[in-house]
């Protein structure tokens, strides 16, 4: 394949081409931001009112404590997933960890269900509900090992880190 020299028209317009390109994905990227902020921000305020009623409805504490902790687990994955987003706006390289850490959080909340759902009245079998703990614990120890991976593996040359989260 013959490289076009720089400048040269057909040069200039693929230049051009990439550039609206590379613009068009910020743009996007800064939609998918708002959005995620704006649903984190919607699931807050949904768990706020659960937390109220968990108080002063009088109904039952573990339903409403199991659900509250699912609202709250879902706000932390949408952040992260924003927090994802919020990198790739900055310019630095995509990273594995924070898929990991919304898979590890989506886990969890698997877990905590099915806990919450052997306490409740339902009636599922206990040894099928076993089997599914068991693999999730599995799930949970492959992704934390990764993380740990991830977190000692020494940065190659030219790879942006992670900007420092405020605390």
């Amino acid at each position: 394949m013959e490289r076009t020299p720089k400048g040269s028209p057909e040069g200039k317009t693929l230049r051009a081409a990439v550039s609206l390109l590379l613009w068009s994905e910020r743009i996007v990227f800064f939609a998918i931001g708002i959005l995620l902020f704006g649903a984190a921000a919607a699931l807050l305020k949904q768990s706020a009112s659960i937390l109220y009623d968990m108080f002063f409805s009088g109904g039952s504490p573990i339903v409403f404590g199991s659900h509250f902790l699912d609202v709250i687990l879902l706000v932390l994955m949408v952040v992260e997933l924003a927090y994802t987003v919020l990198l790739s706006l900055r310019g630095s390289v995509l990273m594995a960890e924070p898929f990991l850490i919304v898979g590890l959080i989506a886990v969890i909340r698997r877990i905590l269900v099915i806990t919450v759902g052997e306490v409740g009245p339902t009636g599922s079998t206990v040894s099928a509900s076993a089997i599914e703990l068991g693999i999730l614990t599995g799930v949970v120890v492959v992704f934390v090992v990764s993380i740990f991976i991830l977190r000692r593996r020494p940065q190659r040359e030219g790879q942006f880190s992670a900007p420092e989260r405020p605390e």
